[in-house]
């Protein structure tokens, strides 16, 4: 398939993923947790990242034997033609419903916090119109503009959650075990979707230098974002307390409490901004990531142009539900609950085949030669 020239640096690398993922902290997520397990919530994000690592390790381990190789090439490599095509497909319908999902989530906070009056279908046009042209620019483009925002964009995070501090009762965490510890663990198996999108970044291992480039890139952003949403979920807690649970989008209701005093008595413009490149920069690697998938599975060349129509078939499946509520308690849940333990399953069965195939075995042999 037609790939850019170049390859994308660490540094570009790092950036994206922490956007993909660490952005979950600012939208319905740390509602949905608490929805599930109360006042540990903020203990999801870590147990779910802890029980997500084993098999997502091994994927990892498994495509570090093939190099220069994405994810789909590694899948009909180890399980041939008609299997792996089966399974690619699979992933891909999953990647393309979550991605619908989460950007009519984007799309919901806009038009509640922002441009109430705007009809939904005009602000969604709008968001995937932008999104296609920065995924048709190329990933390169998409980690460039990824490593000049991050910094600016975890920043204002930051400093949201310190300020969002000053309205916190550290005493909304107790008790430290909310429901019973096997509450908190069924709820840390529902949410291994939360690192999913590590799953599907796999497509982008021959953009990068050499695998060990991503290897580290990786782990480095995994820690980061766990540290990220954890944190958030937590301050959100003892902010809302038990309120938390019926607060849609807790990071943009938080925001229009904090000030900096008298002087800049309202922030959420700043941070609205900031929030908004980074949901840009977000889904334009979703997409360009959704169309090399496509490509791969019906061997488009020019994938590139597949974009802006993936772009109005995730438009077209976003507005299919009516309401706010449907899509966070009907489809996002239906989503967290089965795409994250489907990747698990498919990560260990990839690596089972590598180990049954010898795989390990040949690799060992071709480096002590």
């Amino acid at each position: 398939m037609k790939q850019q020239p170049g390859k994308l640096g660490i540094r570009e690398y790092v950036s994206i993923t922490v956007l993909m993922v660490g952005s979950k902290a600012s939208e319905d997520t740390p509602s949905l947790l608490f929805n599930q397990v109360q006042n540990t919530a903020w203990m999801i994000p870590i147990l779910s990242a802890g029980i997500f690592f084993i098999p997502f390790f091994l994927l990892i381990k498994t495509i570090s034997l093939f190099h220069e190789k994405d994810l789909f090439s590694v899948i009909e490599k180890l399980l041939g033609k008609y299997i792996g095509f089966f399974v690619c497909l699979v992933i891909f319908a999953f990647s393309s419903f979550g991605i619908s999902v989460d950007s009519r989530t984007y799309t919901n906070i806009i038009r509640a916090y922002y441009f109430n009056t705007t009809p939904v279908l005009v602000l969604y046009g709008l968001f995937m119109a932008v999104c296609a042209y920065g995924a048709k620019r190329g990933i390169r483009n998409v980690g460039s503009v990824s490593y000049l925002l991050i910094f600016y964009t975890i920043l204002s995070l930051i400093i949201a959650l310190i300020l969002c501090t000053r309205e916190s009762n550290i005493q909304a965490i107790m008790p430290i075990w909310g429901p019973g510890k096997w509450e908190v663990l069924k709820g840390s198996l529902k949410n291994l979707t939360l690192y999913a999108d590590f799953f599907l970044l796999t497509m982008l291992v021959p953009y990068l230098g050499s695998s060990k480039e991503f290897r580290r890139g990786t782990w480095i952003a995994y820690i980061f974002t766990i540290i990220l949403i954890s944190a958030a979920t937590i301050v959100f807690v003892c902010m809302f307390d038990q309120s938390l649970g019926g607060i849609g989008y807790p990071f943009h209701t938080a925001i229009r409490y904090i000030s900096l005093g008298s002087y800049v008595p309202n922030l959420e413009i700043i941070f609205f901004v900031i929030w908004i490149m980074g949901a840009f920069i977000r889904f334009s690697a979703f997409l360009y990531i959704s169309a090399l998938m496509f490509g791969h599975l019906f061997k488009i060349k020019d994938f590139e142009y597949l974009i802006p129509p993936l772009a109005a078939v995730y438009l077209l499946i976003g507005v299919i539900p009516e309401t706010p509520m449907e899509v966070g308690l009907e489809w996002k849940s239906n989503v967290q609950i089965t795409a994250g333990p489907v990747f698990a399953a498919i990560s260990l069965i990839i690596w089972l085949a590598a180990l049954l195939k010898g795989e390990f075995k040949h690799a060992k042999n071709k480096n002590s030669m």
